[in-house]
């Protein structure tokens, strides 16, 4: 089995017990906060997921693909892609979905404009959503995920993965869309 992260279970244990309450189940918590809201989301079937929350947002969509980690001496940037439709969203999951959900070298950006939402799937295999609470929590409702009553987390010792399996993944996906390149940003780290 490929694997985006790796546990150090014995170096913290009360963390990492934490996180098994929830790590084999389909489970949000929508986090407040004095400058934003948000819905973070734990999926065991993560592209699936994504495909369901970005074809409940309006198109066009703009994609952002963030490159933390090359293997293949691609630039680590910030990738834009152009405004595209459902059915362009759908294609690019579909053809990246393994590399994206199963390797640890990058986030994942889908806005909505029209919507004002954004859906985030990180390096850490969380998912966040932004925009309209109510109807993303309803959204999530009606695909079976629980609300989890503490915040979603990963142990703070945990590793990611690279995987050479998808170092040909890693050059396509630059080239899928005709992206517009920009440097990442302190938050990116």
């Amino acid at each position: 089995m490929i694997r985006k992260i790796g546990f150090f279970e014995k170096e913290n244990k009360d963390e990492f017990e934490q996180f098994n309450k929830f790590a084999n189940s389909n489970v949000y918590h929508i986090e407040n906060s004095k400058s934003f809201s948000r819905i973070m989301i734990w999926s065991t079937n993560v592209i699936d997921t994504l495909l369901n929350l970005v074809n409940a947002m309006e198109e066009p969509y703009f994609v952002l693909y963030i490159l933390h980690v090359s293997r293949t001496g691609q630039e680590m940037a910030r990738y834009q892609s152009h405004e595209i439709n459902r059915l362009e969203i759908e294609n690019f999951f579909i053809e990246f979905g393994n590399f994206i959900e199963n390797d640890g070298r990058h986030d994942i950006w889908v806005y909505s404009p029209h919507m004002n939402a954004t859906v985030v799937y990180d390096k850490d295999n969380l998912i966040y959503l932004y925009g309209d609470m109510e109807y993303f929590e309803n959204l999530l409702n009606g695909l079976q995920f629980s609300d989890h009553n503490e915040p979603l987390y990963l142990p703070t010792s945990h590793s990611h993965f690279y995987n050479a399996e998808y170092d040909q993944q890693e050059i396509d996906i630059l080239h899928h869309f005709e992206w517009h390149q920009s440097p990442l940003r302190d938050e990116d780290y």
